[in-house]
């Protein structure tokens, strides 16, 4: 995979966190931020590397792109996980899906879905093949880091009930084996999921913030586009735009890439359309 050299690598942050789960006294952990802080670029680009570079099997799965199916999406990625591409699982055969390789679960049925939320004996054995994937993940040879973001897509009780507590119950089991790094952006979906006593994740994980990027994010994207422009900015009046977007990397991102677009170096015309962007955005009224 090319090397993104727009992508601030945060390498010592990624190695922190494995070596605090290998120590052994958090099974889990939870990074809180609010949306568009590059949580899921860290996961993506440097936790996801740096896990398979330490010899984990890795599961990464986005609920928040995972449409009106988040949970066929994360068992299809545990499954994928533990059996292979090509297999044929026997959830898929009992659903009458089709187990070949390229099958994505945001692709199920409306019964499907239907049986899930009603509790029917589908929504038992999907439980079953759930915690045997896990069973299958928790003997091989290498640990399983097991990633999933905007976890609070689960918080809905009536909907994922089942499905975190088995989740929760497998492991619990095999900790040892398989660790689990949670993101999410809701505090109140968090505080439902790991906080609420009756919860399946009750007192689960140890919940962290994600760490805000300072100065060194602007100066590498500041090296970017000179590598990209032949062109320098002045470090300053960046950072100062930097914390006029509320050091929200992906709007810091979008002024850069305007800029870029139209071949400019005037930081405050930059900073004053993306500010234009974000409000007019907030005030779109949603459907």
């Amino acid at each position: 995979m090319a090397k993104d050299p727009w992508h601030y690598p945060q390498t010592a942050l990624a190695d922190q966190y494995l070596k605090t789960l290998a120590i052994g006294l958090s099974k889990s952990l939870v990074l809180f931020a609010q949306r568009r802080m590059g949580k899921t670029e860290f996961l993506r680009k440097d936790l996801l590397p740096a896990a398979e570079k330490a010899g984990y099997i890795t599961i990464y799965v986005s609920l928040w792109e995972s449409g009106e199916d988040p949970k066929s999406v994360l068992l299809d990625a545990i499954r994928k996980a533990a059996e292979g591409e090509g297999v044929i699982p026997g959830i898929w055969r009992r659903l009458g899906w089709p187990g070949s390789k390229g099958v994505r679960a945001h692709a199920g049925t409306i019964g499907a879905q239907a049986s899930w939320e009603q509790g029917t004996a589908e929504a038992s054995d999907r439980m079953l093949d759930l915690r045997q994937w896990m069973n299958t993940l928790a003997q091989k040879k290498n640990h399983t880091l097991l990633l999933v973001d905007e976890i609070q897509t689960l918080a809905d009780e009536k909907r994922y009930g089942a499905l975190v507590a088995a989740l929760r119950s497998a492991l619990d089991k095999h900790g040892d084996q398989i660790k689990a790094i949670f993101t999410g952006s809701s505090s109140e979906g968090l505080r439902w999921m790991f906080q609420k006593k009756k919860a399946p994740f009750f007192q689960f994980s140890h919940q962290i913030p994600f760490p805000q990027l300072g100065p060194e994010f602007v100066q590498h994207m500041l090296r970017a586009f000179a590598n990209a422009t032949q062109r320098q900015l002045n470090e300053a009046e960046a950072w100062q735009a930097f914390t006029d977007l509320a050091l929200v990397p992906e709007h810091f991102r979008l002024m850069m890439a305007n800029m870029v677009q139209s071949d400019s170096t005037d930081i405050a015309a930059a900073l004053e359309e993306v500010k234009s962007a974000i409000q007019e955005s907030a005030d779109y009224p949603s459907k």
